[in-house]
């Protein structure tokens, strides 16, 4: 998962060298970040928006509208934990006029990338800046082949909690305000409206898992602490259990020790489960595999239907149902 820190010192240094060279090339005027005299000189009219994690390109994109062209750094369907941009990319993202990242520790090459960032240039929103953040869960010594990925002191994956992904999606809207004023009035409606359905996925939520019988999840990524933090259920994450990798034989024992000590039928994997891996959990623990999105990146198939993120947790909802035993 984690690139060597001497690989990401060069392309940083390659990429400082490029944005100098362009900047020496570069004519002078006003900067799309500069609010002092409106966006008209912002490249095609449009204010151009990097994201890193699926759920702040989908606010960006739906708070930004008509005015706004957003880029995921990330590609469709890439392993967000693994990535790390290129030279090329960081120059790209020099052109941006806004860059927006979770942060809480989620992007590990993000602290150096900021620190180059051409801030007269690019506005940068920290998105998980302010909120209110859970510690984060750490391996045991003899732990580190688990699937779990340590980001550090706090959880990351504040996105999967509604609330807190209104307070994301408002960051980006002041953001957008400050670079754009003159379309203030557009980028409040569209936040409202937002904001109106994540105000909606809240409700459904809270009165779904209010009926739950079942009020624990096992899972093999321990993405979900704000989900379960808010509405009140348990997760309890089994190390080691990937979607990709057929589970070990110790894997399996603990997996079936914990299913039976809680009486679950459930598992949670945290992407599309391959059959042979749902196929031996359901033979050797007797459980049924499921899929709950944790919405740091989309597949191809989501990205050509053109999921949004309330779609998507709405889909987490339903599994949910199923799990949880609700009638």
């Amino acid at each position: 998962m984690r690139s060597s820190y001497k690989g990401l010192k060069l392309t940083i240094l390659i990429w400082a060298s490029l944005v100098v060279l362009a900047g020496c090339g570069k004519s002078t005027g006003t900067s799309a970040s500069d609010t002092s005299n409106g966006t008209e000189e912002m490249t095609g009219n449009k204010i151009l928006i990097y994201t890193t994690l699926f759920p702040l390109y989908d606010f960006a994109r739906q708070i930004g509208g008509q005015y706004a062209e957003v880029k995921s750094m990330i590609p469709v369907g890439a392993e967000p934990h693994d990535f790390e941009p290129s030279a090329k990319d960081m120059v790209e993202l020099n052109k941006a006029d806004l860059f927006v990242y979770n942060g809480a520790g989620f992007e590990a090459w993000v602290d150096k990338t900021v620190e180059n960032i051409n801030k007269d240039k690019t506005v940068v929103v920290n998105a998980s800046e302010g909120l209110a953040l859970l510690e984060g869960h750490h391996h045991e010594d003899g732990d580190e082949e688990g699937h779990d990925h340590d980001h550090g002191k706090y959880d990351p994956h504040v996105w999967l909690d509604p609330m807190m992904a209104k307070e994301q999606a408002n960051k980006i809207l002041q953001a957008l305000i400050q670079i754009d004023p003159e379309h203030k009035a557009e980028f409040q409606a569209n936040y409202e409206q937002l904001a109106a359905d994540l105000d909606s996925l809240d409700r459904e939520y809270r009165d779904t898992i209010n009926k739950a019988a079942v009020k624990e999840l096992i899972v093999s990524h321990q993405a979900f602490s704000y989900l379960a933090n808010r509405y009140g259920f348990e997760q309890i994450p089994v190390s080691g259990l990937s979607p990709s990798n057929e589970p070990s034989q110790k894997e399996l024992m603990e997996l079936i020790q914990v299913l039976k000590e809680h009486n679950l039928k459930y598992v949670a994997f945290d992407s599309l489960v391959e059959s042979k891996v749902a196929q031996t959990v359901q033979r050797e623990a007797g459980a049924e595999a499921v899929s709950l999105y944790t919405l740091e990146n989309i597949t191809s198939d989501q990205k050509k239907a053109g999921k949004s993120y309330i779609q998507l947790m709405k889909e987490n909802l339903e599994t949910l149902k199923k799990v949880f035993e609700v009638q």
